[in-house]
C-alpha cells in the first residue's frame, strides 16, 4: 500500500512537471502562430507554413521557412518603405527568439526526462529478483519516463506477445488488452517492430494512420494515434518489446519521448542481466550452505562415533555390547542431567517414535530433533538408538 502511494505521488510529480513543459510550448507554439499571421497580413503570402501544436518539436522547420520567407520579402522591399523594412526586421528577431526559448525549452524537458529515467534505473537496482523486475517494469518505465501508457511483449518463435501492461488512468477498461495477452502477432517486415529485431534502435510512430502498424491491436483495439517501441536485448537477442504513448492526451510521440524510453531499455538489460546473475549466485550460496551444513554434521556424527567406539573398545577389547548387555550399563550421565527438552524427545524416542514423528509432537524442526538424539546418544555412551532404547527399557524401573 505505502509503496503504491509512493508510486502515485511519483507519477504525478512527473505528470505535473511534464504538464509544465508543455504549457511552454504551447505558449511559445502560440506566439509563432501571431507571428505567422502578423507575416501573412504583410505580405498576403498563402505558402506559409502551417503550425502543429501536437508536434511542437517541429516548429524549428517552420520558423526556419517563415525567417526565410521575411528575409526574401526584406531584399524585394523598396529603400523607402522603412516602416516595412522594420516591422520585418522586427519580425525575424521575433522568430528567432522564439527559436532560442523552443530549444531551451525542449533541453530542459529532455533533461529532466533523463534524469528521471536515471533515478528510476537506480532505483530497479535494488529489486531482488529477474521477476519483480518485469512485474513493475511497465509502471516504472511510465512513471520515470513520462508516458501515460506502457506494453511489454515477449518475443518468442517470430512473433510478439503482449505480456504485462500499465494502462493509467486514460482507459476505461483494460478488457481491450487482456484479450490479447499472449497472442502471437507476427512481425511484418514493414512494421516497426520488425525492424528492431536487426538494428535494436527504437522506431518512431508519428501517425497510426499512415504507418504500417498492426493495426487490429494498436489503432482498433489500443486506439493509439501515436507511439514508440523499444527492444529489450538480452545477450544480443531481442527478448521483448516496450510499446509506449501518451494516450488519451492528443501529445504525439517525439524524439525525446524515443531517446528517453531507448535510455531505459538499454539500462533495464544491464540491470536485468546483473539480477539473474545475483539470483543465480544465492542459489549456489544456499547449495554451498546446505552441504557444508550437512558435511558438518557428519562430521560431528563420525567424531561422537569414534569416542564411543574408542571408550567401549577400553571397557571391552572383545568388541562391542550387544543392545541386550548395554541395557544393563550404566549411562555416562544421569539421566536427571538431560536437559527436559532431552527428557521429553528420549521418551518419545523410547516408545519408538522416529524423529519426524518427535519434530511433529514437540513442535520442532527435524534437524534439532536430530541434534537433541546425538546429545542424548552422547551422555548415554550409546552407539545407536537400538541401545538407547535397550538402556531406556532395562532401566525402566529404575
Amino acid at each position: 500500500m505505502t509503496q503504491a502511494l509512493i508510486a502515485t505521488t511519483q507519477h504525478q510529480t512527473v505528470r505535473g512537471s511534464l504538464q509544465g513543459w508543455r504549457r511552454k510550448d504551447i505558449e511559445l507554439i502560440t506566439r509563432l502562430e501571431a507571428i505567422r499571421d502578423e507575416i501573412f497580413a504583410d505580405v498576403g503570402s498563402t505558402t506559409l507554413p502551417g503550425i502543429r501544436h501536437e508536434r511542437p518539436a517541429h516548429s524549428a522547420e517552420a520558423i526556419s521557412v517563415l525567417t526565410h520567407h521575411c528575409v526574401d520579402e526584406l531584399r524585394r522591399a523598396a529603400a523607402a518603405d522603412t516602416a516595412k523594412v522594420e516591422r520585418l526586421t522586427k519580425t525575424v528577431l521575433d522568430l528567432q527568439q522564439v527559436a532560442m526559448d523552443l530549444y531551451l525549452n525542449e533541453m530542459g524537458r529532455r533533461t529532466e526526462r533523463l534524469a528521471e529515467c536515471s533515478a528510476g534505473l537506480h532505483r530497479l537496482r535494488t529489486v531482488p529478483s529477474t521477476s519483480d523486475l518485469l512485474d513493475r517494469l511497465c509502471e516504472d518505465v511510465a512513471v520515470r519516463c513520462g508516458f501515460r501508457r506502457v506494453v511489454l511483449s515477449r518475443v518468442e518463435a517470430g512473433t510478439w506477445k503482449p505480456w504485462k501492461a500499465y494502462l493509467g488512468e486514460g482507459d476505461e477498461s483494460d478488457s481491450w488488452f487482456t484479450d490479447w495477452i499472449d497472442r502471437g502477432i507476427p512481425f511484418d517486415e514493414r512494421a516497426p517492430e520488425a525492424r528492431l529485431l536487426t538494428d535494436h534502435r527504437p522506431a518512431i510512430v508519428y501517425d497510426t494512420e499512415n504507418a504500417p502498424v498492426y493495426r487490429p491491436i494498436i489503432v482498433e483495439s489500443g486506439r493509439s494515434r501515436s507511439y514508440v517501441v523499444s527492444a529489450l536485448v538480452l545477450d544480443n537477442n531481442v527478448v521483448g518489446l516496450l510499446h509506449a504513448d501518451h494516450f488519451p492526451v492528443p501529445s504525439r510521440i517525439d524524439e525525446i519521448d524515443r531517446d528517453v524510453l531507448w535510455a531505459f531499455t538499454e539500462g533495464v538489460g544491464y540491470i536485468y542481466e546483473r539480477t539473474s546473475l545475483m539470483e543465480r549466485l544465492r542459489s549456489q550460496r544456499d547449495q554451498i550452505r546446505e552441504i557444508l551444513s550437512s558435511t558438518v554434521a557428519t562430521m560431528d556424527e563420525l567424531c561422537e562415533s569414534g569416542m564411543a567406539s574408542a571408550g567401549r573398545a577400553d571397557s571391552d577389547p572383545a568388541g562391542a555390547d550387544s543392545s541386550a548387555d548395554f541395557a544393563s550399563r550404566p549411562s555416562l550421565v544421569p539421566l536427571a542431567e538431560f536437559t527436559s527438552r532431552e527428557q521429553e524427545v528420549f521418551t518419545l524416542m523410547a516408545a519408538g517414535a522416529t524423529n519426524n514423528d518427535i519434530a511433529e509432537s514437540l513442535v520442532i524442526t527435524e534437524g534439532t530433533v536430530k541434534s537433541h538424539v546425538k546429545h542424548i546418544l552422547r551422555k548415554l555412551g550409546a552407539t545407536n538408538r537400538s541401545q538407547a532404547i535397550a538402556w531406556s527399557i532395562g532401566n525402566r524401573t529404575a
